[in-house]
């Protein structure tokens, strides 16, 4: 089964939480805006494809807004 293009308002939401912390699980994204981790799944997808955020490896998988995390020292 085919997803179609993440819901705008779900990219919106994802964005704006993103804004208010340094960078989040996409499991904690989801319960914070209160989506299913699959919407927001496909709505970061977009998002980082977009260069609006991006995924960061340390240990575990984050999301970020593109830039606002450094590289480490």
């Amino acid at each position: 089964m085919e997803k179609g293009p993440a819901n705008p308002i779900i990219k919106e939401k994802v964005v704006a939480y993103l804004h208010t912390v340094q960078m989040a699980k996409s499991k904690d994204v989801a319960a914070a805006i209160g989506e299913k981790k699959a919407d927001v799944d496909l709505a970061a997808k977009e998002l980082a494809i977009e260069d609006v955020i991006e995924y960061l490896y340390i240990t575990t998988s984050f999301l970020a807004i593109k830039g606002k995390v450094g590289t480490p020292e």
